[in-house]
């Protein structure tokens, strides 16, 4: 009975107790090995025998497994104890199996780290057996090693054990392999994979095998997957099919505590959908399941207890959710690393809760929540792939609580130590480099006289009826930060849809289709969004400041800060000498580039004409946007004017010289690199909310890109990535040799374009030429008239080459176009002779000579998409006399 006891090790509870019940029952069985334990034990102290000593060893090892069976953790723990040291000269095998036991029992009491330890001592001991004798046992060791580390948050080593098991276990296993799927699942959830995750539960869930358990646990997997995905009607059928069978395996009330999962994914269901009763009242069942159990003080509450206090707040029972947040704080001090996830997590819930419910050790409680996690997001941040990594910053909300306290000081350490922080670390993947976050006051150095930093972000408010919103941090080189409240997100959203849609028409009608205007003007549309996201700005900017550096979030990223209109219709650009656009505060601080940009020759790229493939594109949108590609004739005269700006020895390349092939083998690096040809953007699906996972959206990588000569002669079976079709994808770009690099420009209607994520900026084009080297990228947001490209294009460079300063020329270039331009009836009477659109850098405010009137310059200045010139600018690109061609 014993031997058959020991094959059990580690079976899940209700085939541990179907097993048991083959000879009995649990209970009996537990009875019946304490008897023979005593009866060893006694033999044992009488002959003092090494046999003897083995014995009883092995059956104090199956007592332990039995008494952890029917959740007696207790009990089992020091019989496990002494039979780890009674096997002490068993050999490694046995050895191994019965610190396995005890270390899965020490974690289940909620000493994870010690368990962890033991763990690898179980994986070293079995890889020391002869070959035919280290498996299946080393693959389970190495199992629950990785489990053991995702517990104690050690992603990256937990994700890369998983991933090795799984492509050691044969495709005949299928047991194994459906068990390893789940734990790769489990690992996935944890990161906010979602998609990935639902995807490994899918595939163990149609493999044939015999483990009901381990199909209610993947099956439940795969519903709360479905949940946070936004499946709601899936998730709940998954989940209500879970609790179901949940019931029925563990009937037997020696393991009933062992439904807790399934009930609490319920309650996460509820409490999704704004039930908070019902939510309270599956997680009150969870926990009070795991107390019957014996179950009173280890980390397996930690869960019930967390989410039963998110459920209370929800319902404004914030005296009974702080009881319960801070007892699964306690559990987790106890029981898990200061810096894990799930800690960082109850943190910030606690710190909600003490908000809302008006305590004055709120800010204590948001200051403790926002240092676990920062401390988090500088050790996740490095690991994994991008997909990955975002996904974790989407489920890691480190602004919201200190932007809802409206303290200063404390939101912009925050901003300063958390935007573009994966930005940051992928600059930093391959080198020794590792950014430290600077403080506010070491950023407010970097400012000179008459000139500030405004820092805007994205943030979930704390009011009961909580909203996005957006607001931003001002810095002047003098005195405390200032925290400036602007609109709501949805409004932000409103009035750029609006703004899209006057710049679609008005392209209609250069284009020479005629359509209803929309309601709205473009100067309604511009003066709202100063209204509403740059006056509270303005206020706090004192007379004199000339020099802005703006650092935006979300859907900011598209505002046309030049052409906003204030209260008496002027444009904003004719009130600053320059606003510059940075990722983040860091960038304040960094170093200037010591490369002029007339110091080395440039690479031009034009395209003209792009040959169409003959296939029928069917119903791809990428391959419908290549089809009806439109030529490029200005792109020439664009060329010939920069020939006479660009340094000796500098490179043109037009229409078939200009290809992915001669990007990519681009050596040395240009001091300016000059791409005129077509961009696209193709907006995949966001959310409500913001919130995204990129496996599930992983179109969102994918949905802009740069095209060059045959970039039209895609084919339906072209592969996605491809280094010779002439379509460049963000991902692409980021491999080009672009080191040395000081400017990229982007000649290509919406090559500014991309997804906003909170806190990370714009996925797209220009990231791709960050990530690639390149130190300055200007782009473009908006499509815009073909015709004046190339003057402005010579002016732009002129005045970059004789300042050194690209976002001070474009804010120059802006200035003279906005301030020089006719009537509205001037633009419509010039309008009809303007060629079919093409593209606008985000720098390209149009020409000086006011050949076009009012309506048009606006639309162009709209074209520009932002302030200035974007990338990495050090303290001298401020605040500095302006020099003028």
């Amino acid at each position: 009975m014993l031997s058959s006891l020991l094959r059990l090790l580690l079976l899940p509870a209700c085939l541990l107790v179907a097993a048991a019940d083959e000879a009995g029952d649990l209970a009996a069985t537990e009875t019946e090995l304490e008897g023979v334990a005593a009866e060893w034990k006694a033999a044992w102290e009488k002959s003092g025998s090494s046999e003897d000593a083995l014995n009883y060893g092995e059956t104090l090892h199956g007592l332990g497994i039995v008494e952890r069976g029917l959740g007696k953790l207790d009990e089992a723990l020091p019989h496990l104890e002494e039979a780890l040291q009674r096997l002490a000269a068993a050999g490694p095998s046995a050895q191994a199996d019965a610190l396995e036991a005890l270390a899965l029992t020490r974690q289940d009491l909620g000493a994870v780290a010690a368990a962890g330890e033991d763990l690898r001592k179980v994986v070293a001991l079995r890889e020391t057996l002869p070959p035919e004798q280290r498996e299946p046992s080393l693959a389970q060791g190495r199992d629950h090693l990785a489990l053991n580390l995702l517990i104690q948050g050690r992603y990256a080593e937990a994700g890369g054990l998983l991933e090795e098991a799984l492509s050691g276990t044969p495709a005949t296993d299928h047991l194994a392999r459906a068990r390893r799927l789940g734990y790769l699942g489990r690992y996935l959830h944890t990161l906010g994979s979602h998609s990935r995750a639902a995807a490994a539960c899918r595939e163990a869930l149609a493999l044939k095998f015999d483990d009901p358990e381990l199909r209610l646990t993947l099956g439940s997997q795969l519903a709360l997957a479905e949940l946070r995905l936004g499946k709601l009607d899936e998730a709940r059928s998954g989940m209500e099919k879970a609790a179901e069978k949940a019931r029925e395996l563990y009937h037997d009330p020696r393991v009933a505590f062992r439904a807790e999962p399934y009930l609490n994914n319920l309650g996460a269901l509820d409490l999704s959908q704004g039930k908070a009763a019902e939510a309270a009242a599956s997680f009150g069942e969870s926990l009070k399941l795991l107390e019957a159990g014996g179950r009173k003080d280890d980390a397996a509450l930690i869960r019930p207890l967390n989410n039963l206090g998110c459920a209370e707040q929800a319902a404004g029972d914030f005296k009974s959710a702080g009881l319960h947040l801070r007892r699964a704080a306690e559990l987790q001090a106890k029981h898990l690393p200061r810096v894990h996830l799930r800690v960082a997590e109850t943190a910030r819930n606690l710190a909600r809760n003490s908000l809302l419910a008006g305590e004055s050790d709120a800010a204590a409680e948001i200051d403790r929540a926002t240092g676990i996690g920062l401390e988090l997001l500088d050790e996740m941040i490095r690991h994994g792939s991008e997909q990955e990594r975002l996904n974790f910053l989407q489920r890691l909300d480190l602004v919201s609580l200190p932007c809802a306290t409206g303290d200063a000081r404390r939101i912009a350490q925050v901003l300063a130590a958390t935007k573009a922080r994966l930005l940051d670390a992928m600059l930093e993947e391959g080198t020794t480099t590792h950014a430290v976050a600077p403080a506010w006051e070491t950023i407010q150095k970097t400012l000179k006289p008459g000139s500030a930093f405004v820092d805007a972000c994205r943030y979930l408010s704390s009011d009961p009826e909580a909203e996005m919103r957006y607001g931003a941090i001002v810095l002047l080189p003098e005195g405390p930060p200032k925290w400036v409240p602007l609109g709501n997100a949805a409004d932000l959203d409103r009035w750029l849809e609006a703004f899209r849609k006057r710049l679609g028409w008005r392209a209609s009608e250069l284009a020479g289709k005629k359509s209803p205007a929309p309601t709205l003007t473009l100067r309604s549309v511009l003066r709202s969004l100063y209204d509403g996201y740059w006056e509270a700005i303005a206020r706090e900017l004192p007379a004199g400041t000339e020099h802005v550096a703006f650092s935006p979030d979300g859907a900011l990223h598209f505002l046309p800060l030049a052409a906003l209109l204030d209260s008496s219709m002027q444009p904003l650009c004719t009130r600053h000498l320059q606003v510059v656009t940075v990722t983040s505060a860091r960038d304040l601080a960094g170093t200037p580039s010591p490369l002029r940009l007339g110091s080395s020759p440039w690479t031009v790229f034009g395209v003209s004409e792009f040959p169409k493939s003959q296939q029928d594109p069917g119903e791809d949108r990428l391959l419908n946007l290549l089809a009806g590609l439109d030529s490029m004739p200005g792109t020439a005269d664009e060329a010939r004017r920069i020939r006479e700006v660009a340094p000796r020895g500098s490179s043109f390349l037009r229409d078939g010289e200009a290809t992915e092939a001669a990007l990519v083998h681009l050596n040395p690096a240009p001091a300016v690199l000059h791409l005129g040809s077509h961009a696209f953007f193709l907006p995949g699906h966001q959310p409500a909310g913001g919130v995204m996972d990129f496996d599930e959206n992983a179109d969102l990588l994918y949905s802009g890109g740069l095209l060059l000569h045959a970039a039209a002669m895609r084919g339906p079976n072209s592969p996605m990535l491809s280094g010779t079709d002439d379509v460049l994808f963000p991902a692409e770009v980021a491999k080009l040799p672009l080191h040395g690099t000081r400017l990229v420009t982007l000649s290509s209607c919406e090559s500014g374009a991309g997804t906003a994520v909170s806190g990370e900026g714009l996925l797209g084009l220009r990231r791709g030429f960050a990530l690639a080297g390149a130190r300055e990228i200007a782009v473009a947001l908006w499509p815009v008239s073909d015709r004046s490209t190339p003057e402005f294009m010579e002016r732009f460079y002129r005045l970059a080459v004789a300042s050194d300063r690209p976002g001070q020329a474009l804010w120059q270039c802006q200035r003279e176009f906005l301030t020089t331009a006719e009537d509205e009836a001037g633009f419509e009477a010039a309008g009809t002779e303007i060629r079919p659109l093409r593209d606008e850098p985000e720098h390209t405010a149009r020409n000086r000579r006011g050949d076009c009137g009012e309506e048009e310059r606006l639309a162009l200045a709209e074209g520009l998409g932002g302030p200035a010139v974007a990338g990495i600018l050090g303290s001298a690109d401020l605040g500095e006399e302006e020099k003028r061609e």
